[in-house]
């Protein structure tokens, strides 16, 4: 079953892997281990006399991990003999900002380009190929986590959701990984992208109550830091009626109002334990993050996590 929520360390602040440290001659290979340990396991090449430079920052959530990767011109594989050694049993996304990219799979080459999105097994053999380099957001996701009746695509069966299909669910899950991993808003919700994530690769075939859920999570996520938020704007943004909209809260476990609240607390913890904490007041992170009483929010913050707002900024301004 899944977990109403992911586990305190989802609070944690994106990590950063760089090879701008490393001797050009061992580049490839700590990028490798890093994807291996971080991400998903590839084999990497370049063309022969290019120097190799990449940066990666990570989200890791319980069995979700998000990333936004940057590098020069490279090639990877998912071969037989890695799955095999490094299986992952999970799907993942990947969502191309800069450059085309090429994947092949089963036979086929197709092209991707800004904005488009892919969708594959992560344990299906495919080759990638950076021609110009590479930004791009990337998103494994373990299959147990999907809701029943999702069927995530099989090895040798990609989706490919291209920018101009304007698919709203693409660009839900774009925003809030993009967010998640450029250190706006630290603290995705892992039921939310597991939702957008199956909703997209669900053709029509999801339950409406798991296409309703993601999409009032993905507007809550858009509108968090708004203090007026409210049940009636929710529902209309779905499309559902306010009682529907209760219904599917009921359905995870929360009511609105706590759902917000958990986020919106979320959120302040990533801000006050954050490398800009020490520029930031507990009352300006409390109407940062949509709360009308300051009082409030501390109460409630020292509630939830067990330490007083103030108390977890002044710890984060002495690791600075």
């Amino acid at each position: 079953m899944y977990a109403p929520h992911a586990p305190a360390t989802a609070l944690l602040p994106a990590r950063a892997f760089s090879t701008a440290h490393v001797p050009p001659e061992q580049r490839l290979r700590a990028w490798e281990e890093h994807n291996a340990d971080a991400l998903i396991a590839l084999e990497c090449r370049t063309r022969t006399g290019e120097e190799f430079q990449a940066r990666e920052d990570n989200v890791q959530l319980g069995r979700v991990h998000l990333a936004r990767v940057r590098s020069t011109a490279h090639t990877v594989e998912r071969s037989p003999d890695l799955i095999g050694q490094r299986p992952t049993g999970a799907v993942a996304l990947f969502v191309s900002l800069r450059g085309d990219a090429l994947f092949e799979q089963a036979g086929r080459r197709q092209i991707l380009r800004p904005g488009d999105l892919l969708v594959c097994d992560a344990d299906g053999h495919f080759v990638r190929g950076f021609g110009h380099g590479l930004e791009e957001l990337a998103l494994r996701v373990d299959r147990r986590v999907f809701p029943e009746g999702t069927r995530p695509p099989a090895p040798g069966q990609p989706l490919i959701i291209r920018k101009s299909e304007a698919n709203p669910y693409g660009r839900a899950i774009t925003r809030l990984v993009g967010r998640a991993v450029g250190g706006q808003d630290p603290v995705p919700d892992e039921r939310t992208v597991v939702d957008l994530l199956s909703v997209l690769v669900s053709d029509g075939t999801a339950r409406p109550h798991v296409v309703h859920r993601a999409l009032a999570c993905a507007y809550i996520e858009d509108r968090l830091r708004d203090p007026h938020l409210s049940v009636p704007e929710v529902a209309r943004a779905v499309g559902i009626s306010v009682r529907q909209l209760t219904r599917v809260f009921a359905d995870m476990g929360e009511t609105f109002p706590r759902h917000v609240l958990r986020r919106r607390l979320e959120l302040a913890h990533s801000l006050l334990a954050g490398p800009h904490a020490p520029a930031l007041s507990t009352a300006a992170v409390s109407a940062m993050c949509g709360f009308r009483s300051a009082a409030h929010f501390s109460g409630t913050f020292q509630k939830r996590f067990g330490i007083a707002a103030g108390e977890l900024r002044r710890a984060a301004a002495k690791r600075v």
